[in-house]
This record gives C-alpha cells, sequence and structure tokens, in this order.
C-alpha cells in the first residue's frame, strides 16, 4: 500500500506516514468472508447425497440429491441463490444476503422431504447434504452478524465530491455509460461462459449416452482416486494422466523461460541493428503457425521412413544405422515434445526479457566500463539484476496455465506413447469421443472439474506469489 499524498511504500503496521506524518486510512474490505465461507460449504454440500443406501459403502447406489434428473431446477435455483448470496456480500449489501442465505436452508428442507417421500425405503440414510447445507446457512447468517456493531454505526452524510469516497452504487451511477456499452459483453461472458458450468452436476452423475442420467453422488471422484476395488484401472489412467501433465508443464515452462533469456541477453548483446531485427522476425515466425502445421512439419522431419530428413541425415553421416521413430518411443517422445515446444515459442517469450533489457539505463553499462569491469561482469552485476524481477513475474503467471495442455500434445501424440504422453485434458477427450465402449460423461465431466479446481489453486497461489514480487495480483 503507498501513501495517497507522498507515495511512500506503507507496510500494514504503520498508523501513519513515515514520510509526510499523515495518519492512514485503509480501504474498508467490501466482503464478509465467514459469510462467504458459509455459502461456500452450502454449495459443496449440495453435491453429496440426500439420502443414501447404508449397505452401498463407496458405491453410492442407490443415492438420491439435489443433482437428480427428475428435479433439475431445484439445483438450478439453489445455485441461483448462491450466487446472488455471494455477490450481495461483494456488494457490501450483506445484511440483504441473509434472505438468499436463509432460503437456501428452506430449499434443503423441501428438497429433502420430497427425496424421503420418493425414495425413502428401508436400508435408505441421511446422506452428508443436509448436515454441510444447514451447517453452511447457519455459518452464512451468523458471519453477517458477526459485524454487527457496523449496523449501528450512523455514517455521516458527506458529499463524495468533495471527499473522494464513493459506494458502488455512486461509481456506477458516475459511469453508467461506460456500464451500458460493456452490457452487451457481459450478457455474452453469461451465456458463453457461466451458464455451461451450471452442467457440472453431471459430475454427480452416470450419464451415458442413450440413457437417463441417475445421480451417484461422488463415485466418479472415488473411482478417479481409485477407492474402490472396481476402479484400479481408471484410476492408474487418471494418474498416469496428471503425472504427466504436470510433468510435461513444469518442465515445458521452465525450458522455454531459461530459453527466452538466453537468446534475450544474445539478442541485446548485438551491435548490427538491421542483422538484430532479422534473427528477431525469423525466431518469431513459429509462434503465428498453427499447431497442426508444426506436428506436420516435425512428424515428416522425424519420419522413420526414407522421407524422413532427420534419419536420412544421420544415417548419411553414419550416426545410426536404423531409422529411429522417434514419435513412437517412449523414451524420445518427450524430448522431441519440448524441441518443437522451444522452436516454436522460444521466440515470442523473449518480447517481454527485450523490452525489460531495453529499459536499463547506459549510464550503468558506462559507470561500469569505467570501473573496469568486463562483459561478463557487467552481465552478472546489471543485466541479470534488472531481468531477475521480469523472470519470476513471467514464470509465476504461466505457473498459473500448467493445468491448460491439450493442442500441443495431441496433435503430435499416438496410442504407442500414452504412457508418457497423455495429459489430462487428452485423456478427458479419449473418455469421452474416443472410448470403444459407450462413453460416461459423467466421469469425464469429474475428471474435468477436478481439473479446474487444481487449476483454480494455482491461480490463487500465483496470485500471491505476484503479490510478494511485483506488489499486485494478477486478478
Amino acid at each position: 500500500m503507498q501513501c495517497k499524498y507522498c507515495g511512500t511504500q506503507i507496510t500494514k503496521k504503520d498508523t501513519r506516514c513515515p514520510q509526510c506524518g499523515r495518519a492512514i486510512v485503509r480501504p474498508e474490505k467490501n466482503i464478509r468472508p465467514i459469510a462467504i465461507a458459509g455459502v461456500v460449504i452450502a454449495f459443496v454440500g449440495s453435491a453429496f447425497p440426500m439420502i443414501m443406501n447404508s449397505n452401498a459403502d463407496l458405491k453410492f447406489q442407490p443415492a438420491f440429491g439435489f443433482m437428480n434428473y427428475e428435479s433439475p431446477w431445484m439445483w438450478y435455483s439453489f445455485l441461483l441463490l448462491c450466487v446472488l448470496s455471494v455477490v450481495l456480500c461483494a456488494v457490501k449489501l450483506e445484511k440483504f444476503s441473509i434472505a438468499p442465505t436463509a432460503i437456501l436452508g428452506v430449499l434443503c428442507g423441501i428438497t429433502y422431504n420430497n427425496v424421503c417421500l420418493r425414495h425413502g425405503a428401508p436400508g435408505m440414510v441421511m446422506g452428508l447434504a443436509p448436515i454441510l447445507i444447514y451447517a453452511g446457512c447457519a455459518i452464512g447468517v451468523i458471519g453477517v452478524f458477526l459485524d454487527v456493531l457496523k449496523f449501528k454505526k450512523k455514517e455521516i452524510s458527506t458529499d463524495y465530491r468533495y471527499t473522494g469516497h464513493k459506494t458502488v452504487w455512486q461509481r456506477i451511477y458516475i459511469y453508467r455509460w461506460f456500464y451500458l456499452m460493456f452490457l452487451p459483453v457481459l450478457v455474452f461472458v453469461i451465456i458463453f461462459n457461466y451458464l455451461p458450468m451450471t452442467g457440472l452436476r453431471y459430475a454427480f452423475m452416470d450419464f451415458k449416452s442413450g440413457s437417463e442420467p441417475s445421480y451417484v453422488g461422488i463415485k466418479h471422484f472415488v473411482d478417479m482416486f481409485g477407492l474402490s476395488e472396481i476402479s484400479k484401472l481408471s484410476s492408474k489412467q487418471f494418474m498416469r494422466a496428471f503425472g504427466n501433465t504436470l510433468t510435461l508443464s513444469v518442465i515445458k515452462l521452465a525450458m522455454n523461460t531459461f530459453a527466452a533469456v538466453l537468446i534475450s541477453l544474445l539478442l541485446h548483446e548485438m551491435k548490427n541493428i538491421y542483422f538484430k531485427k532479422s534473427v528477431q522476425t525469423i525466431i518469431y515466425l513459429p509462434h503465428f503457425m498453427s499447431w497442426v502445421v508444426v506436428a506436420s512439419i516435425f512428424k515428416m522431419a522425424l519420419s522413420a521412413n526414407d522421407s524422413g530428413l532427420v534419419n536420412s541425415l544421420l544415417m548419411s553421416l553414419g550416426v545410426i544405422d536404423k531409422r529411429i521413430d522417434f514419435l513412437t518411443s517412449n523414451n524420445l517422445w518427450r524430448g522431441v515434445y519440448y524441441v518443437v515446444n522451444l522452436w516454436k515459442d522460444t521466440g515470442w517469450g523473449t518480447i517481454l526479457f527485450l523490452a525489460t533489457l531495453s529499459g536499463i539505463s547506459p549510464e550503468l553499462y558506462e559507470a561500469a566500463d569505467i570501473d573496469g569491469a568486463n562483459r561478463f561482469n557487467k552481465m552478472r552485476y546489471i543485466t541479470m539484476p534488472a531481468l531477475a524481477n521480469t523472470i519470476i513475474t513471467v514464470f509465476i503467471l504461466n505457473l498459473a496455465k500448467v493445468m491448460n495442455l491439450f493442442e500441443s500434445v495431441f496433435v503430435m501424440y499416438n496410442p504407442s506413447v500414452y504412457d508418457t504422453s497423455d495429459v489430462i485434458q487428452t485423456y478427458i477427450y479419449r473418455q469421452s469421443f474416443a472410448s470403444s465402449g459407450t462413453p460416461n460423461y459423467g466421469y469425464t465431466t469429474a475428471v474435468g472439474l477436478f481439473k479446474s479446481l487444481i487449476g483454480c489453486i494455482l491461480v490463487l497461489i500465483c496470485n500471491k506469489a505476484s503479490k510478494k514480487v511485483r506488489g499486485r495480483g494478477i486478478v
């Protein structure tokens, strides 16, 4: 945080600015984390069964809950109330969030009663859903009343034009025409980005083509992690894909970052401006090529047939005496994948580093020359410290995207190298569209939901790290 009068950096413990001495007025947080946490707990609880067979163990069949196909409107109503409650807390109207939070509990009671009347039978017991939902509603309501002193405060009515403090609604009114221009984009995002998220209920259903969806609770997540005897094979394939995703993404990120920094340093040292621009253009071009085109080029070059350029060259030099199929070997596929990614993306990754290098004051290098520093010392003591912050920032920002690996793998892998190349998104694709049996869309939705949760956690971690490194987050 900075002092708004003199711009001095202020620590969390300071009550006055160390430079100008003015009192520090910290902005009030506009959310109630306890209230929101309660709503989140209630939402998570809706994924569990309302009632279930006490003898089902980890199979969760039969089980009945909010997401039953026979009454989907109950699930959508519950989801809408959760969103409304969180939004009200976010815009400082947490008092009004009490109503939708309480209605969540009422809706849970109605659903539980209906489920018991329809499916109640000997051997059926209460599931985890009612317990979590009622606990979440209680926490959500109590979280609002924990700030009861705020309700008793009498705020002084002052004109925001003189104080500079504006409420959410005042800011919306001031910039109303900008919000009107933004409205079509908002509608587009809601329709195509947020409404499809309601389909996450299929992660808790058996949804096979040609049959009606049936609620199974967290059965797919149990199968995913191999917690039941019948799910060992699917769990092994999933864990293999998860491990490959992390390995390929992290190593690719590290290699691309290192190569981009190295090439940036080399380009920065070039004195001939025309040669430097030519090299930059050449190494940028592969980035604009489609992954399909790139994969086709390298498949032809690495082919084990007579037309394979690499094999023909190695045999003519006497390096090998037998043609190698690089793309069907588990030992060689990853190496080829890393090389292809370096060739395609390294040039584009140098842009940020070259921009940082061009911003280094020439006076620093002149002072180093006067002190007798050679080129290596100037790079060590001037260039690399200036690049360090950018390197860390780029690495953090890209780390949040390690789970989004699909196209580059999909166009290059084949059944021979699934053990080392299959990642989560290609695993989902194969289970959904290329499965030899009947695909279970419920299971693949559960895998996709797990991937999204891991991605969300990575984004939050990277956001926290970004705040530590550069003083502001990425979201």
